[in-house]
């Protein structure tokens, strides 16, 4: 089965982010567990559309933090997260026209996650920590 491990190199230090890259891993491993076991393709439907709703809130919360500390490259993660979104779509999509592909789409997301969270969010955590010099104080 195609598992994502959680570590401590995925932690962020942002104890919200952290908890929800946790959930999403979680998730993850769920689809994983119900492809191994042969589930129902209403309980697959279940966690797909699980997953896709909680990685949605998530980048939703993920923006609001990093936009408010001034990340200079904003607009690219969110273009990333925008991808991110739409190729899920395209998989559940081929996936609910009767594809075999829930393997790709497990091996896709733990590949994706695993990247984005040791890359591309690396990038925000300064600024949302207020260690880049330019964090922005609400008020």
């Amino acid at each position: 089965m195609i598992k994502m491990e959680w570590n401590d190199s995925f932690n962020t230090g942002i104890e919200l982010i952290d908890k929800q890259h946790q959930i999403l891993v979680r998730a993850i491993n769920l689809l994983g567990l119900a492809l191994e076991r042969g589930s129902n393709k209403e309980l697959m439907d279940a966690i797909f559309e699980t997953l896709a709703d909680y990685t949605a809130t998530h980048f939703a919360d993920e923006e609001k933090m990093f936009d408010a500390a001034g990340f200079p490259e904003s607009e690219q993660h969110k273009h990333t997260h925008q991808i991110f979104l739409q190729r899920v779509t395209e998989l559940k999509a081929q996936f609910d026209a009767g594809g075999d592909n829930a393997r790709e789409v497990l091996a896709f997301l733990v590949d994706w996650l695993q990247k984005h969270i040791l890359g591309t969010d690396r990038k925000y955590i300064p600024y949302v920590l207020g260690t880049g010099g330019q964090m922005r104080m609400a008020g």
